[in-house]
């Protein structure tokens, strides 16, 4: 079954846990959305970079990455129904920004008949993973780095 995989701040085509859960089962098509909204808040340097880091992912895939510029909203479902993928992978993002735009396109494909699956992170460890033994996070450093070195 083919799948997408929606790269958006994880840009390792190496080491990369939901490109490896996008590929497990068949055929995967990597894409990376354009979004306005990002574009026209982002400096040379930041766009500079970015093109960068994709054209050096595009090599590392073997020159199949799909780049699309348009709301993500309407881009990832129309590249679901178009190569006929039931579903989407994407690095788990814990930004706010990034939690309500994966909310709007999660109800897109779905509406769709697809569905967006977050595996792992770009971080090393999820946030909120290492916390205290209440549940509440770290506000000192040595006992939290004590607690998250067994973690790695």
């Amino acid at each position: 079954m083919t799948s997408v995989m929606w790269f958006r701040r994880d840009l390792r085509g190496h080491d990369n846990e939901a490109l490896a859960a996008a590929c497990a089962d068949g055929p995967c098509v990597p894409l990376f959305v354009l979004d306005p909204k990002f574009l026209s808040r982002a400096g040379d340097a930041r766009l500079w970079f970015l093109f960068g880091a994709l054209e050096s992912l595009n090599e590392t895939l073997g020159g199949s990455l799909v780049v699309r510029t348009g709301d993500p909203v309407d881009v990832v479902p129309a590249v679901a129904r178009e190569v006929s993928a039931e579903t989407v992978f994407v690095a788990k993002d814990f930004a706010p920004y990034g939690r309500q735009r994966d909310m709007a396109v999660a109800t897109a494909l779905k509406t769709a008949g697809a569905r967006l699956r977050g595996v792992g992170s770009p971080y090393a460890v999820e946030p909120g993973t290492v916390t205290k033994d209440d549940g509440t996070p770290y506000a000192v450093f040595t006992p939290f780095y004590k607690r998250w070195s067994p973690v790695l």
